[in-house]
């Protein structure tokens, strides 16, 4: 259900060692520059996210795999994001990362076997918190959700599967596998046939600040609905929610299932091919949902106003064996047919200055054998918006922290947060660079024709520190077109 603009400004979003009421509402994006720089950001209302799974850049944007909707379609409306990073190895401590700002822990990076609260759950610096083990973070944490209840900003979360089997889960209090409570609950963390929804790669299960919030958890949908039933009311999907303007949130993020989000080779369930005997996954399976939804986002209302979508992976997943459908094949350091320095290259680097945080010392988690695993790796990134020159590319570097703090930035919290100026955990880290002049390189917002084969692109290089706009950008020939 959707939450109507300014219904719950007055809610108090509690920032540890402090409760902090946030009371920047939305005036719209680029009303007020951002902290840093003096840029504004464009005025963009709507604001999709698609995270996919377990991808690095080489593997998926460099035309080595026969799956190109994603790497040749997509960028020709948009700009191409070499250098977007992950923020830890496995899955589940990017989505936490991404929305809250919090540090990996040993089980978040661990993917959280076990649904149980954090411990001891104690403040630590930089608005990060003391979590020896447990996944799910007290009411105290807050996240970008509880920023944007608090602003006044519709949001919601879409999340394919969830609760085709409510056994496994409960569709109607945030998609949680059941009470975190004590010695905790067991998290399904593969797919079924029936039910290919993972709760690990749902960012809002994991904060008590939402799955205790009755309002909250009703904008945490099925990405296709959910008729009425038991007692429910009818849950509208994105489809629904996309035929006017005033329902469609400002934030909606989405979560395809354990298929459609590249993580299975082989699918359990349907992969929508249509075809019931294909079950093939991977990237392969990611394209059929691009493109059954990206072109149902763009021809929409709010996307035509002012809308962004941006196609992000939690984390780089080498080693791969480049074939086809680029699809994991990891055999062990021992496998002599695997070329690990090459393999792992992407997976194992961080940027930013990312932190470890308090809980461990590698975000990367000792990935892939290597002896330091600093961050999630090079995933590469894809907007989509009239303010994004289309065949455009970007080499600055950014991970889910930036990601963060530029859903701030643009939705307009100004106040709160570690660095009191509105930014999350890391995503208020000293220098930490949101979406500048490069991303959003057509200040215009004048609708621009897709990218030709034959066009040159503009390529916008890294620069240090802050959002100043970047060097005039160079142009290169795009290969494989």
């Amino acid at each position: 259900m959707l939450r109507r603009a300014g219904r719950r400004i007055a809610r108090r979003v509690e920032v540890f060692g402090t409760v902090a009421a946030l009371v920047a509402v939305f005036v719209g994006a680029g009303s007020a520059a951002a902290d840093s720089g003096g840029f504004a950001p464009p005025r963009i209302g709507h604001v999709w996210t698609i995270m996919l799974e377990n991808k690095s850049y080489e593997s998926t944007f460099t035309g080595l795999n026969q799956n190109d909707y994603l790497w040749k379609t997509l960028p020709s409306y948009g700009l191409l994001m070499r250098q977007y990073h992950g923020t830890g190895h496995y899955s589940q401590d990017n989505y936490i990362s991404a929305v809250s700002g919090q540090a990996p822990t040993p089980d978040t990076q661990d993917d959280c076997p076990q649904y149980k609260d954090v411990s001891p759950g104690t403040p630590a610096a930089d608005g990060q918190v003391h979590a020896s083990s447990g996944c799910v973070y007290p009411k105290q944490v807050p996240t970008l959700f509880d920023q944007l209840d608090a602003a006044g900003v519709p949001w919601k979360a879409y999340m394919q599967d969830m609760g085709n089997d409510p056994g496994r889960e409960n569709p109607y209090q945030c998609g949680i596998p059941g009470s975190p409570a004590g010695g905790g609950t067991p998290v399904p963390g593969s797919a079924t046939p029936t039910d290919q929804y993972v709760a690990k790669h749902n960012p809002t299960a994991w904060f008590h600040s939402l799955i205790d919030d009755p309002a909250d958890c009703r904008g945490v949908v099925p990405l296709d609905g959910r008729p009425a039933g038991g007692g429910h009311p009818a849950l509208s999907g994105l489809a629904q929610d996309l035929r006017s303007e005033a329902t469609t949130p400002r934030l909606s993020w989405i979560t395809p299932n354990n298929c459609s989000d590249a993580h299975d080779s082989t699918c359990k369930g349907d992969n929508l091919s249509g075809d019931p005997n294909n079950h093939q996954g991977g990237l392969y399976a990611a394209d059929l949902f691009l493109k059954k939804y990206i072109p149902m986002i763009m021809s929409s209302p709010a996307f035509q106003h002012d809308g962004m979508i941006q196609i992000v992976f939690d984390e780089g997943f080498p080693p791969y064996r480049m074939y086809g459908n680029s699809i994991a094949d990891y055999k062990g350091n021992a496998d002599p047919a695997l070329n690990t320095p090459t393999d792992t290259a992407q997976s194992v680097v961080a940027c930013c200055n990312e932190l470890p945080g308090p809980n461990t010392a590698q975000p990367g988690h000792q990935a892939f054998g290597q002896d330091t695993t600093p961050g999630g790796g090079i995933t590469g990134s894809v907007v989509i918006s009239r303010f994004t020159k289309p065949g455009s590319v970007t080499d600055q570097p950014y991970n889910h922290y930036s990601w963060l703090r530029s859903m701030e930035d643009l939705f307009g919290i100004r106040s709160g947060g570690a660095d009191g100026r509105g930014h999350l955990g890391y995503a208020g880290a000293d220098g930490l660079r949101p979406f500048g002049n490069d991303v959003y390189n057509n200040p215009s917002g004048r609708a621009l024709p897709p990218a030709r084969p034959r066009d040159q692109r503009e390529v916008y290089p890294a620069t240090a520190g802050g959002v100043d706009r970047p060097t005039r950008p160079t142009y290169e020939t795009v290969q494989g077109r």
